[in-house]
């Protein structure tokens, strides 16, 4: 059975295409929503995906996929393309019951650094709290990224909160 699809842009006027996916999905329509953006995946796309959206593909790869996703989506299946696929498994997988182990994979000033980084302090402010210089506090969060397998600051904020290091926030 196919479904009306409404492809959305997120940088609509007004309340913008997230609100707008939101209120269609309130409706509990027969309608699903693709979203289509320029934006990349590391910030939108879970938001997208809990404000209702049954698909997420970015303009730079839409001449090859729109009409694959607008099918998929009308089928009432999910289109993701797989950088986001594997984005969403890379984050449930810390999400998952494994990740208290993980921050155990880090060095003691690591943990500091990640801490301080997720509480939303710059460099400069780590290093001047650990006597450490900026450049030092660059270094760790790189290796702390790598060891964690994490390739945006936003990610080392929510493992800093799922593994309890933010509970005083």
């Amino acid at each position: 059975m196919r479904r009306p699809v409404v492809v959305m842009d997120l940088s609509m006027p007004g309340s913008g295409g997230l609100e707008a996916t939101r209120r269609i999905a309130a409706l509990e329509l027969d309608t699903k929503v693709l979203v289509l953006t320029m934006h990349a995946e590391e910030n939108h796309l879970v938001p997208v995906l809990e404000a209702g959206a049954n698909g997420y593909l970015t303009k730079t790869s839409a001449d090859q996929e729109l009409v694959k996703a607008i099918r998929v989506v009308s089928r009432g299946e999910v289109f993701l393309p797989p950088s986001a696929t594997s984005r969403l498994l890379r984050e449930y997988k810390m999400a998952s019951e494994g990740e208290p182990g993980a921050l155990e994979r880090l060095t003691l000033r690591e943990q500091e650094v990640l801490a301080l980084t997720a509480e939303g302090y710059s460099s400069r402010e780590i290093g001047e709290k650990l006597f450490i210089s900026p450049k030092t506090v660059d270094t760790y969060r790189s290796r702390i990224m790598e060891k964690l397998e994490l390739s945006h600051r936003s990610e080392l904020v929510r493992f800093a909160l799922n593994v309890g290091l933010l509970k005083n926030l």
